[in-house]
């Protein structure tokens, strides 16, 4: 695969791999060198509580920062919901439109969501997939999407199981399928979609609507670092033959700051 196949795509870094407090974390990218970052929406700073609506005050002071520090945000991910939340349907669909909002104003262009943030249940979406019945999104979908659309973003999927042999969205058929039926696009995380099939079956499915993919590697100790198994220049050469413009790197929080720029420059080198 030559360099310039690859010449579009952006480099970012996922901020909750750098540190618990995103404006930190912002500092800490921006140090290391990079331009973009995706921005987690963590819990303790969404702030979704009693009042029911997030703090917005708090993301427009990351708007300033982002700027203070040349950062420019690609993508963000939906707030992980506790399993208090999980039981409301009332509060899913306020986090996943408010955390729409909030992705809108700090500027991305993605949207990431995994299934328990879109899905009703286990068992409708299950009868989705395997009997051809309506998406199973839950209530509140089509307004979350519509805050995406209007904020000129795209919504992204990602490829995720939650439980040992049930399977959600780490296959490659089942995304392209729910993505095309949603009218979404696809986040991909590479190393868990290669622990089920080649790249390329999942490229050729996915390629047209990937958004955005993730790109690390698991230490013997299960710990996650930035990546620099010499696997990715090939997996990356798959990955420009699509439509994805961006790949974030996760590492560890503890993991030193040179190995992260180490591994910055890698990719850069072979990306362009």
């Amino acid at each position: 695969m030559k360099k310039d196949i690859l010449s579009n795509m952006n480099l970012a870094i996922n901020t909750g791999s750098l540190a618990n407090n995103t404006s930190e974390a912002l500092e800490r990218a921006a140090d290391l060198g990079f331009k973009r970052v995706e921005i987690d929406l963590l819990n303790n700073e969404f702030n979704y509580g009693y009042r029911r609506r997030p703090d917005v005050r708090f993301y427009r002071q990351l708007q300033t920062k982002l700027k203070e520090l040349m950062l420019s945000v690609w993508s963000v991910t939906a707030p992980q919901l506790s399993q208090e939340q999980m039981f409301s349907d009332r509060t899913r669909k306020e986090i996943l439109k408010s955390g729409a909002v909030a992705a809108g104003l700090l500027g991305a262009k993605v949207f990431v969501v995994q299934p328990a943030d879109i899905f009703k249940d286990q068992e409708t979406f299950s009868r989705y997939v395997q009997d051809l019945h309506a998406p199973a999104v839950m209530d509140g979908f089509d307004e979350a999407w519509v805050q995406v659309v209007n904020r000129q973003m795209t919504m992204a999927l990602l490829n995720q199981d939650y439980w040992i042999g049930t399977a959600l969205t780490n296959q490659a058929e089942r995304l392209a399928k729910i993505s095309g039926d949603l009218a979404i696009g696809c986040a991909l995380d590479i190393r868990r979609a290669i622990g089920r099939n080649d790249l390329k079956t999942w490229i050729d499915l996915n390629g047209d609507r990937l958004a955005v993919a993730y790109a690390y590697d698991i230490e013997d100790d299960g710990a996650v670092v930035a990546p620099k198994d010499d696997q990715w220049k090939g997996w990356l050469a798959t990955l420009g033959t699509t439509r994805t413009k961006c790949v974030v790197l996760r590492s560890s929080i503890r993991q030193d700051d040179s190995e992260i720029t180490a591994s910055r420059h890698a990719i850069e080198e072979f990306i362009g």
